[in-house]
Parts: C-alpha cells; sequence; structure tokens
C-alpha cells in the first residue's frame, strides 16, 4: 500500500508539471533517479518525451516518442496520443528525418480534416509536412562543411535601422557572412527560429527558392516562402543547403516601415543549432565557437527551446524571483511582458514613470502604454546584471480600448536584449547542455 501510494504521488507530481508547462520543472524532476523509477511506464515515457523535446534532444525524444506510441497508445487516450505523434513528427524534422516526418505530419493533417477540425489547424500540420518533403529532396540541409577546432569571428555593432528612429544608443549584433559568394552584414539574432530575408536580398543572394510555404508570427501573421543558399560562410565556417525564409514585411506604418527598410538580413537558429555552443566576448567583441564545450557549472538547464522555434532562459531578478524570458539578441531594450506587469501591477504604477512603448515587427507595429521603473537586476546562470532602469510593457493600447499582446511571448515574463547581456563580459550559450552563463559582469555594472 505505502509503495502504490507512492507511485502515485509521483504519478500526479509529474503529471502536474506536464500540465502547466512547468518544463524547467520537469527537467529537474526527471533527473531525480528514485522518482522515475516510481513512475507508471506511460507518465514517465511521457515525461521523457518531453524533457527531449524542450531541451534539444531531438532523436532521444524521437525514441521515447516511438515507444510511447507503438506500446502504449490505448492507455495514452486519443488527445495524449495526437499530442505525442505531433511532436514525433516536430522532433524527426529536429533530428533531419525529414521524409518520415513529412509523412507522419501529412497523416496528421489528413486525420485531422476527416474529422472536421478547423483548417486553419490543418493547414498548419501541411505547411510543415511540405517544408520536409522539401529538405528531404535536398538531402542535408544546413550541413556544417567545416572541420571541428574554435573558430574567432568579429561581432559589429550595427544601429542603421535604430537612427532612423533617433536612438543613438540601440544596436543589433552582426556577422560578416557570405551567401553564394556576396557577403553582406547579418543581424546575429536569437529570437529568429529561421534565416530571414527580402525577396530583394534573396535575389542578390542567388537564392534557390522552393515551392514551400512559410508562416511567420510576431504582431502579426506574415507568409513567406522558403529557399535554399547553396553554400554560406562565416570566416573560415562554411554551411551548404541553408535554408532561408524569404518575406517581404510591410506594417503599413510610415515611420515603421521606413526603419524597417534598413533590416539587415538575419542569422538565426538553423545555424546557430549546429555550432553546438557560442560565446558572444563582449570585451573583445568577438563571436567565439569553441573546439569543446565550456563545462556545465549549473544544476541541469536553464535555456529551452520552444515550439516556436525560439529559446526561453529561466533567469531571476536580484531578489531571486524566478523570472521566464524571451532570448532575443535581436532585440536590444530588456523588456517585462504584460503578464509580469499584471503580476506586479501596484508596485510599478507605485515606482514607475509612465511612457509609450512603439514596437513593430513581422506583421505589424505594437503602441501600447508602459513604464519606466529604476534599475533592476537580472540573474543570468549565476551572476546578475544590473539594468540602470526597465521597461515594463503593460499591453494596454495608448486609447485603453484594447490589449495588445504578441503570442509569441504570451507565456514568458519579458524579453532578454542586448543591453542586459552587453552588462557581461562574455556570454555562454551551449545548444548541448541548453544552458546560459553570463561571465564576469563588468566593472561599471552598477
Amino acid at each position: 500500500m505505502a509503495v502504490a501510494a507512492m507511485a502515485q504521488s509521483a504519478d500526479e507530481r509529474i503529471g502536474s508539471l506536464m500540465g502547466d508547462g512547468r518544463w524547467f520543472e520537469l527537467e529537474r524532476a526527471m533527473r531525480d533517479t528514485a522518482l522515475c523509477n516510481d513512475l507508471n511506464p506511460v507518465v514517465r515515457g511521457m515525461g521523457q518525451s518531453l524533457v527531449a523535446h524542450y531541451f534539444n534532444r531531438p532523436e532521444q525524444a524521437c525514441s521515447t516518442l516511438s515507444d510511447l506510441l507503438n506500446n502504449h497508445q490505448q492507455e495514452l487516450g486519443g488527445d495524449n496520443t495526437l499530442s505525442m505523434a505531433s511532436l514525433l513528427g516536430i522532433n524527426l524534422y529536429r533530428a533531419g528525418h525529414y521524409a518520415e516526418a513529412a509523412n507522419l505530419l501529412q497523416s496528421l493533417a489528413d486525420q485531422l480534416a476527416a474529422q472536421g477540425v478547423d483548417s486553419t489547424t490543418v493547414a498548419g500540420y501541411t505547411i510543415i509536412a511540405g517544408q520536409c518533403r522539401s529538405f528531404a529532396d535536398i538531402g542535408d540541409v544546413c550541413h556544417p562543411l567545416h572541420p571541428s577546432g574554435e573558430y574567432h569571428l568579429p561581432l559589429v555593432a550595427d544601429n542603421r535601422m535604430h537612427a532612423v528612429s533617433g536612438d543613438t544608443v540601440a544596436h543589433f549584433i552582426c556577422v560578416d557572412v557570405q551567401v553564394n559568394g556576396i557577403n553582406d552584414l547579418f543581424i546575429f539574432d536569437t529570437g529568429a527560429g529561421m534565416n530571414v530575408a527580402t525577396s530583394e536580398m534573396a535575389k542578390k543572394f542567388g537564392l534557390r527558392p522552393l515551392d514551400t510555404k512559410a508562416v511567420a508570427q510576431g504582431f502579426g501573421i506574415v507568409h513567406g516562402e522558403y529557399a535554399i543558399a547553396d553554400t554560406l560562410r562565416i570566416g573560415n565556417m562554411a554551411w551548404k543547403n541553408v535554408p532561408f525564409v524569404v518575406m517581404d514585411d510591410s506594417t503599413g506604418h510610415p515611420e515603421a516601415d521606413k526603419a524597417l527598410s534598413k533590416m539587415r538580413p538575419v542569422l538565426g537558429l538553423p545555424v546557430m543549432l549546429t555550432m553546438g555552443e557560442m560565446q558572444l566576448d563582449f570585451e573583445r567583441n568577438e563571436l567565439i565557437i569553441p573546439d569543446s564545450p565550456t563545462p556545465n557549472r549549473l544544476d541541469g538547464c536553464n535555456m529551452m527551446r520552444t515550439d516556436t522555434e525560439n529559446l526561453t532562459i529561466a533567469a531571476a531578478d536580484e531578489d531571486g524571483e524566478p523570472l521566464l524570458m524571451h532570448f532575443d539578441t535581436g532585440g536590444y531594450y530588456t523588456i517585462m511582458s504584460p503578464q509580469w506587469y499584471r503580476s506586479h501591477k501596484a508596485k510599478v504604477e507605485t515606482c514607475g514613470t509612465p511612457d509609450t512603448l512603439r514596437m513593430a515587427g513581422a506583421g505589424g507595429v505594437s503602441i501600447t502604454r508602459s513604464y519606466r521603473i529604476p534599475g533592476k537586476g537580472i540573474n543570468i546562470g549565476g551572476q546578475t546584471a544590473r539594468l540602470d532602469s526597465l521597461t515594463i510593457n503593460t499591453g494596454i493600447s495608448i486609447d485603453n480600448k484594447s490589449t495588445n499582446e504578441t503570442p509569441l511571448l504570451s507565456a514568458t515574463d519579458g524579453t532578454i536584449g542586448l543591453d542586459c547581456l552587453e552588462r557581461f563580459s562574455k556570454v555562454v550559450i551551449n545548444f548541448r547542455e541548453m544552458y546560459i552563463e553570463g561571465i564576469k559582469p563588468k566593472e561599471n555594472n552598477l
């Protein structure tokens, strides 16, 4: 009886973490061998699969998900079976098993259509299945050509887009990239789940178009198409068959569109993930790819890969309050989200100065009421960077008639931007063990 009660308690604990989407807590719990041994095999398999999915272990996820679907489908039930099958399709794609991913995702799309599920959901599966089919025809997508070793690449600060609005402080960090023999500065953007170019850029670089649609979501929905760069080089590093999403984004807002016209092409996660580990050295203005990974000094993972191909960091404020933050080197300012504002409304309105926040991105423009609060410390991997002030986005439109929240960030407390990262001498980003660590806060970080 005592054993049965203990097992039930373990199942309930893991089930609660999965149901609430508390993925960092789930990752820690699933490292507890005694706890895992007490789990029902189906709960254990689901926990292992979700940890592998969110912490960038696609081959492991494929293995555990296949076992669940092949041997435990009856116990899973209909809804869980669909969820696990969808995750298997995503992880087959992430692991480069494109033909298998295409077949599974198209099968799911057909089944959902036959069941009368809404066309938007069905189209989502169909679009990803089409992308996988195109990648299967190509073969080695985003395949590194360079030998293993340590690489040092210059980082360049670029503010030509921000300068349009008169901001002389904000900037992007860029790297010099050669695509099909053509050089250009690319924004180094951890907030981009894809490499991005406009149609004009795609023509300039000689990208090879694919008959495959792509959808990006920011402040709205933007549709594009995939294209392939035969070769992409950064310094002495090189890749073949590098995918780009080609899209021309117009917000309809004159000032925003003027700034976006200065936008550079974007280097996103597809290339970064192949690097294994990246180090942003802000003292030497270098991007370093080490020969061997830096040992993880943290207690497990503090960075996860989301369903939308973005990165979320488990950080904390200076008082130890946990923060889930979208990780975005493509954004300069660290901004707290409407979700965080609602949880701290009284304090923000007492000590904050009212302001207006204007943001533009994929699909539109957001203009909302905001506050500036005095300096706040953000702890990343055990070290704290202190910001002079911090913007709080209320999500409330300036006419008080609506809310304006980006779906991408709705589950986070905000966005970590360059203004926070550059307070460290170096930032280590490790995709193998999924952790990020700020190293040696700068002396003027007060």
